[in-house]
């Protein structure tokens, strides 16, 4: 069965849809060699995927103002990026298994500096000396290259893990997850502290009233404990002599 052309399989998609309403476009292995079928009208396209279409050039390349993920892997795509700049909020972007050979044909995407994630993989370029450096030195925006942060850590699975800043024009990941996760340890810490303290002085109470219930009262109402030694034998020999006649008179 021959592949379907991309328009007829974009008017496939739609199923009765405006173009306005589109949020998700998926074309993979329709074939054409330039992007036909999607226009300007795609003013909520948030996600579109042309894998394996057969394409040669972005040409003709619609304004999709809000269009987060690109995939555009497995074409014979070499450069041409410009008019990707009516993509101001791209996010990620695919060009994996392409004919990019070198740094300039990606130097339009600088100005797409919202853009966190590109991968190059099976690209001619990725197998270049220093490729890596390179390309993060050149596109200081980005956050990932072929899944794979500045740290060394993996890219989440999709876009939706990122959280953009409108106002500082910046891409937070998981970073941001992981501060939480300090501040609640940081709670449950000080809450840990107070239970102890709240212990600690319930103990020290009981010890005082032990301390007072063990205090020795003599015969005359004195408390034992603040008399001094030969005050307090004296006392406890009148304590004798009182018990003695008390057992004489029964």
């Amino acid at each position: 069965m021959a592949s379907q052309d991309m328009e007829s399989r974009v008017k496939n998609e739609l199923a009765g849809q405006k173009p306005s309403e589109v949020t998700e476009l998926i074309l993979d292995n329709c074939r054409s060699t330039s992007m036909v079928g999607i226009t300007d009208e795609y003013v909520e396209l948030e996600v579109l995927s042309v894998i394996n279409v057969g394409l040669t050039t972005l040409q003709g390349f619609p304004s999709l103002p809000k269009l987060r993920s690109l995939e555009l892997s497995d074409n014979k795509i070499s450069g041409e990026f410009d008019c990707l700049k009516s993509c101001p909020n791209l996010v990620s972007l695919k060009l994996c298994n392409n004919k990019i050979t070198d740094l300039a044909s990606l130097e339009t995407l600088k100005e797409l500096t919202k853009l966190a994630s590109l991968d190059l993989l099976e690209c001619p370029i990725a197998s270049e000396e220093n490729y890596r450096e390179d390309v993060l030195k050149s596109l200081s925006q980005l956050v990932y290259l072929d899944g794979i942060d500045r740290e060394g850590n993996a890219e989440p699975d999709s876009d939706e893990d990122y959280e953009f800043d409108e106002d500082e024009g910046e891409v937070e990941s998981g970073a941001s997850g992981e501060e939480d996760g300090e501040e609640e340890d940081g709670d449950e810490d000080e809450e840990d502290e107070e239970e102890e303290e709240e212990e600690e002085g319930k103990e020290e109470e009981g010890k005082e009233e032990g301390e007072g219930e063990n205090a020795v009262v003599n015969t005359n109402g004195e408390d034992s404990s603040d008399v001094p030694p030969a005050k307090r034998a004296k006392l406890d020999d009148a304590s004798d002599l009182s018990n003695g006649a008390t057992e004489i008179e029964s």
